[in-house]
């Protein structure tokens, strides 16, 4: 976990400056600035639209007394998503796309489920 941090923190920084600045020399430095605030500013108008659906199924599901575990992990997802939209970068505003997306949202939320599971299903197995 602390390797993910470090490279969080470090490299993927340095990384999206590199890229920022190819992306100027072919769009020029007003093009790249537009794509970063078009890309943050679309981003949010879509997590947006996409939070209110998931909070209203969220409250039809409560107001029925069913579970909606479902829907707040959604949430948080997409509330992630369009987090890395608000960071200026290309790399984060594909991260942010993919948890933008439903059907990635969902493929990627089922692969990270998959992990804790599997990762509690080792930790117990060592006890």
């Amino acid at each position: 976990m602390s390797y993910f941090i470090i490279t969080f923190m470090v490299i993927l920084p340095v990384v999206e400056i590199w890229i920022l600045i190819k992306l100027g020399g072919y769009f020029g430095a007003f093009g790249t600035l537009a794509l970063i605030i078009g890309t943050a500013g679309l981003g949010i108008l879509i997590a947006k639209h996409q939070g209110l659906g998931i909070l209203y199924n969220l409250q039809s599901k409560l107001s029925q007394g069913k579970k909606a575990l479902h829907e707040v992990v959604e949430g948080v997802v997409l509330l992630i998503g369009a987090f890395f939209f608000l960071v200026p970068g290309a790399i984060t505003d594909l991260i942010g796309i993919c948890l933008i997306i439903p059907s990635l949202r969902r493929f990627i939320i089922g692969i990270m489920v998959n992990k804790v599971v599997f990762e509690m299903r080792k930790r117990e197995s060592r006890s």
